[in-house]
């Protein structure tokens, strides 16, 4: 007859007995198992989105992996291979003979060397200027402006300049593995918008003129504005009834030339048999909604006539019109031609902002930022 047991003893790890007996002769044998504890241990190395596992863990048996991307392995000293740049918590808990476990626990990076690059987003308007970081395998950013301001580590920041100019830019990035690369770049900000107030700061409506008053827009209002707008914008406050409103200023083109149409909108939800519309018009008299006419007519709309949600329900947009647009009902001649518009004369044509609602509400106030018509090269 034979029996088997396993128990445990402190300090000495796991220890089999072996009961074997006949009727004669009653044996106990037992085997005892060693019980050093295991210490986990390893290194990685990392130049690629491939990384190398070296094991150096001691008084081992068996390994378990964890890489922090949500994969295991039980190999030894294992290679894995990331999907994406990054850094990943990895674990590795090694188990004895004897059965004592232990774990650590390391951070570990999986990258190529970092490449330090940026450039400046269209969104950006007059003296602000947004910066777009378009670095590789970066783990954390320095930017230094060139204009003796305080430097910044936002990803993507928006710093304003005090005055017209070139600067030359630095962006200091530190890579995931470690490493330090720089990019410097000559920025010019040039003042080439030919809207003047587009900014809607208090005291820039002197550039504008209002054509129709049943909707009186403020300047530099600054309790809401479009997401991407800066400092105060032009609020066309909440309307009712049979209304509008329009302003507009003169500006110079050259015939032949292509220019592209800027503006930020943010526009509520509930709006009823109403509109936002950007216009460009040979006169400053005639604002018309003709899509086979250029120069005298809309350039862009939210119309809920035309697509803005429904004639009972407008939908809450916030963002660039020439992006709204297209989504919104395609309203407008510069949908067509992704807010680029070409002059037909040489001479004055004139910038228009309208509102409108007929027989209906806004359902809230109408907002309108950094309006630019800037010409291409």
């Amino acid at each position: 007859m034979k029996k088997i047991f396993t128990i445990c003893l402190v300090g000495l790890g796991l220890i089999t007995l072996v009961l074997s007996s006949c009727k004669e002769d009653d044996t106990i044998k037992s085997i005892v198992k060693d019980g050093v504890k295991p210490v986990a241990a390893f290194t990685a190395s990392s130049g690629s989105l491939a990384v190398t596992f070296n094991n150096t863990s001691t008084s081992a048996e068996s390994y378990y992996w964890q890489f922090g991307d949500g994969t295991s392995s039980t190999e030894k000293s294992p290679v894995h291979n990331y999907a994406v740049p990054g850094k990943f918590k990895v674990t590795l808990k090694v188990t004895s003979e004897a059965g004592y476990s232990n774990t650590i626990e390391k951070v570990v990076p999986a990258s190529a060397a970092a490449i330090a690059d940026f450039e400046v987003s269209a969104t950006s308007f007059g003296l602000n200027t947004v910066f777009l970081n378009t670095s590789t395998a970066a783990d954390a950013v320095v930017w230094d402006f060139g204009d003796g301001t305080a430097t910044s580590t936002a990803t993507a920041p928006d710093h304003k300049f005090a005055a017209f100019g070139t600067y030359n830019v630095k962006l200091t990035v530190t890579g995931l593995l470690g490493d330090v690369v720089v990019k410097t770049k000559a920025i010019t900000i040039v003042d080439n918008n030919l809207v003047k107030g587009g900014s809607f700061e208090t005291g820039e409506n002197s550039f504008w003129t209002a054509y129709s008053t049943g909707v009186v827009p403020t300047y530099g209002h600054t309790t809401d504005k479009p997401s991407a707008g800066y400092n105060g914008c032009l609020r066309w406050p909440s309307f009712t009834g049979s209304v509008s409103g329009i302003i507009y200023q003169a500006v110079q083109v050259t015939s032949g030339k292509k220019y592209r149409f800027t503006a930020q909108v943010k526009v509520p939800a509930g709006a009823t048999f109403s509109f936002l519309q950007f216009y460009i018009s040979k006169s400053n008299t005639l604002w018309v909604e003709n899509n086979s006419s250029p120069d005298n007519n809309f350039i862009y709309g939210l119309n809920t006539w035309n697509g803005w949600g429904s004639n009972q329900n407008s939908k809450a947009l916030d963002g660039e019109i020439s992006q709204l647009a297209p989504l919104n009902g395609g309203y407008g001649l510069l949908v067509a031609t992704n807010g680029v518009y070409t002059a037909t004369l040489t001479g004055t044509v004139y910038v228009g902002i309208g509102v409108l609602t007929s027989a209906g509400k806004s359902n809230g106030d109408f907002l309108v930022d950094n309006v630019s018509l800037v010409m291409l090269p």
